[in-house]
């Protein structure tokens, strides 16, 4: 499969799947689905060793598609969360709440249960939990925690580009990551990148062999379940509201854009 894209389609899909490293409410995997590329990289970063030539032809341009991606936006998002955040919020929601009802189709595409409501609790509770979690420490832990946090940061864009319908940077938002980890790659600070780093790789390859086996093995309740992920997230990144005329107009323009938007990409997707 890799032969039948030439490596400038494969650099310009990095880019696309990228977006899902900095854009809150876009899926890197949904991404990676759209340009045809999904199969092709779970099964590269599941087993790397495998054919191992192809495997490099297929993920180095993407790699570097994705940093470019990232180098591109990341400053342009740094400023808008410093200087609109709510409104730039509001957007991201908006894109986020578009793409639900077409991950409930996609899980019932075989009927629904009961049980999938279950798999949707355990989704919001995960998520609850995990961004219940202490965000900072203090004294002799501080340093240990800063690594910690930075690769759990890692782990999370990891995990959001593996599975589908889930958004890394919209996770990190939830967990309080989002905007110091923008910023230290605006302004490549190694502290937290290279820890970042450490617990994306790992976590991206055990994902992409989780995730192989789950949607194989139960893929209505797995996707239910990515759905309470997301509704999780909603809940905990729930930026406040409008405080003025003005921002309410604002938020609510951008809100429905972002959902003008997602829907008219599903809507593409679909065709």
């Amino acid at each position: 499969m890799v032969k039948k894209q030439s490596f400038w389609y494969r650099l310009g899909s990095g880019f696309v799947i990228g977006l899902g490293l900095v854009i809150p409410g876009v899926s890197g995997g949904v991404l990676a689905m759209v340009v045809g590329l999904y199969e092709s990289i779970i099964a590269a970063i599941a087993k790397p060793f495998v054919n191992w030539r192809d495997n490099i032809r297929l993920l180095l341009p993407l790699g570097i598609g994705a940093a470019i991606c990232l180098l591109f936006l990341a400053r342009i998002l740094e400023y808008l969360f410093a200087q609109h955040t709510l409104p730039t919020l509001y957007f991201f929601f908006g894109l986020v709440i578009a793409s639900l009802p077409s991950m409930v189709r996609l899980a019932n595409r075989k009927g629904f249960r009961l049980s999938f409501l279950v798999s949707l609790c355990i989704g919001v509770v995960l998520l609850l939990l995990v961004t219940s979690l202490p965000r900072h420490a203090g004294g002799e832990a501080t340093a240990t925690f800063g690594l910690l946090r930075s690769a759990m940061q890692g782990a999370t864009l990891g995990v959001g580009l593996v599975i589908p319908g889930l958004s890394a940077s919209f996770l990190l938002i939830a967990f309080g990551f989002y905007e110091e980890l923008l910023g230290a790659a605006v302004h490549l600070d190694l502290q937290i990148l290279i820890p970042a780093a450490l617990g994306f790789v790992p976590t991206i390859v055990l994902a992409s062999r989780v995730m192989d086996w789950l949607f194989k093995w139960k893929h209505s309740h797995v996707s239910y379940a990515i759905i309470g992920l997301m509704l999780g997230s909603l809940w905990v990144a729930f930026p406040g509201w409008p405080r003025t005329s003005l921002e309410l107009v604002l938020c609510a323009g951008l809100f429905a854009l972002g959902i003008g938007i997602a829907s008219l990409f599903l809507r593409e997707r679909a065709v």
